[in-house]
């Protein structure tokens, strides 16, 4: 399940607008202790993807599943469940959770809304307190280019080799990244 490089996804029709907004994800001070993350860690996950942004959650404890929307976009990650609990637990509920304890151990993938990419683990530049409108000025190729190299761990001629591009090319696409972002570097 990958989205190809600069289509747009689109909602699912049951659910409109599940994108429109979801607040920024922070990590709870109490994560270790609070309920919603002693059930992600102990309770199985029935559930899977819907699509490329939303997966339905179904833990061994549950009644019934949750539609969860799980997607990177820009820098961050946007999530957003469901249940009231979600709501009253600063976005924090147990299938939140759930998702954030699987990716973090390899048994999820997550897919980036904008530039296509999937990935297995949290990559290193996510920011979860991030605007996920911060980086729409980019192209999909400059948005991959700029977190992959500026804001990740991988050097130029890497990202060149791993993406199928000359060294010059990504060059040229971390240049204008960086002239859109005003000028920010590394």
């Amino acid at each position: 399940m990958s989205i190809e490089s600069g289509s747009n996804w689109q909602p699912s029709d049951d659910l409109p607008n599940r994108l429109g907004g979801p607040p920024t994800l922070s990590m709870p001070d109490d994560w270790t202790l609070s309920t919603p993350w002693q059930r992600a860690q102990e309770e199985a996950d029935e559930g899977g993807p819907v699509t490329n942004a939303e997966r339905m959650v179904y833990l061994s404890g549950s009644d019934y599943p949750h539609r969860v929307t799980w997607a990177l976009k820009g820098r961050t990650l946007l999530a957003d469940c469901d249940c009231k609990a979600h709501r009253f637990n600063d976005g924090w509920c147990s299938h939140v959770a759930a998702l954030w304890w699987q990716w973090t151990r390899g048994r999820i993938v997550v897919s980036h809304l904008d530039t296509g990419r999937e990935y297995p683990e949290p990559p290193a530049w996510l920011c979860l307190d991030d605007d996920p409108t911060a980086y729409d000025r980019l192209t999909p190729a400059e948005l991959d280019a700029y977190l992959t190299c500026d804001r990740g761990e991988m050097g130029n001629r890497e990202y060149a080799d791993l993406s199928d591009r000359s060294a010059g090319t990504v060059g040229n696409l971390l240049r204008r990244a960086r002239d859109k972002l005003g000028g920010v570097d590394r």
